[in-house]
C-alpha cells in the first residue's frame, strides 16, 4: 500500500501558519490579532509568515476562504445525492451541524465575518462565498418545489435561513443546553438534527 509522502517543509510551515492564524483570529478578532502571536503559535518567524502571505490581510482572507469551504462542500455533497429534496436537505443539515461541532474555530471565524458591521474588503470574499452557497441551497429548495416535493408557497430563502440558524444556535449553546431539564438532545446532535428537520419539513400541525 503506497503511503502519501509527508508535506514538503514549505507547505507544512504554511499549513501551521494557517492553523495558528485561524486560532488567533477566531479568539481575538482581526484587529487585535498580531502577526507576532501567530508566528509564536505556529513556531515560525514573522519573516516566514510574510514569505507565504504578503500581508496580515492576505493571511486573514486565506483563513476565511478555508473556513468557508465547508459550506461549499456540504451543498456539493447534497446536490450529488440521487435522492429527493427532503433527503438532500437533511444531508446538508447533518453535514453542516457536524462541521459546526467538530470545527468550532472555523465556525466562529465565518460567523464573525458575516456579522461584522464593516464593509471591509478583507471580509468581502467570505461574504460572497457564503452568499453563493446560500443561493445554491435556495435553488435546491426551489427545485424541490418545482418537482412537487415541497410546498409551492414555501419561502425557500426562509427555509434555508432556518436550517443554518437552527444548527448554529444549537452548536453554539450546547454547553448551556445540557443544564436545561426540558432538553434531552444536547449531547445527541444527530437526534437534534433529525427533530429540527422533521419540524421544518413537516410542520407542527396534526397530520
Amino acid at each position: 500500500m503506497t503511503k502519501n509522502p509527508p508535506p514538503k517543509p514549505c507547505a507544512a510551515a504554511a499549513h501551521r501558519v494557517l492553523r495558528a492564524a485561524a486560532e488567533v483570529f477566531s479568539s481575538q478578532g482581526y484587529d487585535a490579532a498580531s502577526i507576532s502571536a501567530i508566528a509564536e503559535r505556529a513556531s515560525v518567524s514573522k519573516a516566514n509568515i510574510f514569505h507565504h502571505f504578503e500581508s496580515k490581510a492576505a493571511l486573514y482572507q486565506q483563513v476565511l476562504k478555508e473556513a468557508c469551504q465547508s459550506f461549499t462542500d456540504a451543498i456539493d455533497a447534497a446536490s450529488r445525492l440521487d435522492e429527493d429534496t427532503t433527503q438532500r436537505l437533511g444531508a446538508y443539515a447533518r453535514q453542516r451541524l457536524c462541521a459546526y461541532i467538530e470545527d468550532p474555530m472555523s465556525s466562529r471565524l465565518v460567523l464573525r465575518a458575516l456579522t461584522s458591521d464593516g464593509a471591509d474588503n478583507d471580509i468581502q470574499p467570505v461574504r460572497e462565498d457564503f452568499a453563493h452557497s446560500f443561493h445554491r441551497l435556495v435553488e435546491l429548495i426551489r427545485a424541490g418545489q418545482v418537482a412537487g416535493q415541497l410546498r409551492a408557497n414555501l419561502n425557500p430563502a426562509l427555509l434555508a435561513l432556518l436550517i443554518n440558524a437552527g444548527n448554529v444556535f444549537y452548536a453554539q449553546t450546547r454547553p448551556l443546553l445540557r443544564h436545561f431539564t426540558d432538553i434531552d438532545f444536547a449531547d445527541d446532535p444527530q437526534r437534534y438534527n433529525a427533530l429540527m428537520m422533521d419540524i421544518l419539513l413537516r410542520g407542527i400541525l396534526p397530520a
